[in-house]
């Protein structure tokens, strides 16, 4: 096991670190410059935190969270057998196709137009590790495995580590139990599909939660290169780069960690950059993701969008019933920044990186239906909250309700993935 303190912040450190000398008496001048930092010192400052690694306990949540995943996962595919769906069509359904598709034969080098000039769908849009794993896993089985298992296997894979990633940074935070509860709770949330099928969703959780779990430690350089495995997943590294050069920038500011804040915020977008430029360079073109990209509605609008969609949804224009969980997200999440961000027990690393996550769900259009997928990565900092209370009822009474969650996210999942018409 492995400890490390996060030291706590407060003006006299600040002082001590960078040699400054408190003014005397008679030196008036100095204090109206001391003043507004010690205030801001003081509204900002966080308890220190010990991180706390422990293997033993990190397998034990990795294998709660395969447990609870066989449950959702084994009921989604015998229903879905029961139906009349095989086994590969499940796991070809939407965005796992294009990865498959991606790991099969590689990406096109060109792009196609609708007749209105704008570009058409593509998969030049998706980000190149979680293909590359699986031709990889398909590979190392000497093609024996599909590839629709290949990807199976490396979710789930990426999703036990990504649990041990939550219970290390919960357990760090509220203690063991509630460790263990964040990961049962996440593993039974509604759109667990996401961590099962061939998504991105259990590779970039994984990289997002251990990402976390080095910031909090203040291990600029382990979170710089796992900065930098998440960039090449999916474009939504770019909160955890932001998150990574406030929070270098603030340790700068107080004159800690040497070098190693500077190297990291040089570091840490290299994924993102590499991600942009190879998948650039397929059609020859430095912007090309950025063009393949407007295919799929994602480009930051400043919430337009979502404005569009709750005006549909308010006014009855158009209603699908995964509608109220879309609008209960949106503010749920909101309300979770503001929580965490009033808790001093909660490191600014984990709310700042809610809130960027919740800042790009709502500043980009895409389908709304996809909002509580985008959010899955980010879900276990939400429930934080929630977790504490959960953690103190008696265990057979948790047990019950994780499998209850776990069955409702396999049936869920069914609807999300086969019978419900517009992508999750």
């Amino acid at each position: 096991m492995v400890d490390v303190t996060n030291p706590p912040e407060g003006p006299a450190k600040i002082a001590q670190a960078s040699g400054t000398v408190p003014a005397q008496q008679g030196s008036p001048e100095l204090k109206p410059a001391r003043e507004p930092l010690a205030r801001l010192e003081t509204l900002l400052r966080r308890e220190p935190v010990t991180v706390h690694v422990d293997r033993r306990e990190a397998l034990t949540a990795a294998g709660i969270y395969l447990a609870l995943s066989a449950i959702g996962f084994g009921l989604l595919m015998v229903v879905t057998h029961h139906l009349g769906f095989s086994a590969d069509h499940v796991l070809r359904r939407w965005d796992s196709e294009n990865y498959l598709k991606i790991a099969e034969s590689g990406y096109p080098n060109h792009l196609t137009y609708r007749p209105d000039g704008t570009p058409a769908f593509t998969r030049l849009a998706f980000f190149p590790l979680l293909p590359a794993l699986i031709r990889g896993v398909h590979l190392v089985f000497f093609g024996a495995l599909p590839f629709p298992y290949a990807g199976v296997l490396v979710s789930w894979v990426a999703g036990a580590v990504a649990a041990a990633g939550v219970h290390t940074l919960s357990r760090s935070l509220v203690g063991r139990r509630v460790g263990y509860a964040c990961v049962s709770l996440w593993a039974c949330s509604p759109y667990a599909f996401a961590l099962w099928v061939p998504y991105s969703e259990a590779c970039f959780s994984a990289a997002l939660m251990w990402t976390l779990v080095a910031l909090v430690a203040r291990r600029w350089l382990t979170a710089a290169a796992l900065c930098v495995v998440a960039g090449t997943i999916r474009p939504t590294a770019s909160v955890l780069v932001g998150v990574l050069v406030l929070t270098a920038a603030w340790s700068l500011l107080h004159r800690r960690g040497g070098r190693r804040p500077w190297i990291a915020m040089i570091i840490a977008p290299l994924g993102l950059i590499f991600s942009w430029l190879y998948l650039g360079s397929r059609i020859g073109h430095l912007n090309g993701w950025f063009e393949a990209e407007k295919a799929w509605g994602q480009s930051f609008d400043f919430g337009w969008g979502t404005l569009r969609f709750l005006k549909r949804v308010i006014l009855y224009q158009h209603i699908d019933i995964r509608y109220p969980l879309v609008l209960a997200l949106i503010l749920l999440v909101a309300v979770a920044v503001t929580a965490l961000a009033l808790d001093r027990r909660t490191p600014w690393a984990l709310v700042l990186a809610l809130a960027g996550a919740w800042e790009l769900m709502v500043g980009t259009p895409g389908s709304p239906l996809s909002k509580p997928r985008f959010m899955l990565p980010f879900l276990p900092i939400m429930l934080l909250l929630v977790a504490k209370p959960v953690a103190r009822l008696p265990r057979l009474v948790q047990g019950g309700l994780y499998v209850c969650g776990a069955v409702f996210a396999g049936w869920y999942a069914i609807g999300l993935l086969v019978l419900f018409k517009m992508s999750p």
